[in-house]
């Protein structure tokens, strides 16, 4: 897997990996992560990264519920 790009994010850790044929997009924030796949021989970075930008307030939606999720797993004191 090869990293090809990261996107600036004030909470999110946002990176575009290659591998396989796909672009991998990963959205990491505390203990969670995120990744969607993307053909290369259906979509272009450039599409990719303008994806990105559109996805970005659903990814952080998400990304609060695995938080609350995960916070339902830990054991109570």
């Amino acid at each position: 897997m090869r990293l090809i790009g990261q996107i600036p994010h004030p909470h999110l850790r946002i990176a575009i990996h290659e591998y396989n044929g796909k672009y991998l997009v990963e959205f990491e924030g505390g203990r969670c992560r995120q990744t969607f796949k993307f053909d290369k021989e259906l979509y272009t970075l450039e599409g990719v990264q303008a994806w990105i930008q559109q996805a970005e307030s659903g990814v952080m939606e998400r990304m609060n519920t695995m938080h609350e999720d995960l916070k339902k797993l830990l054991p109570t004191p």
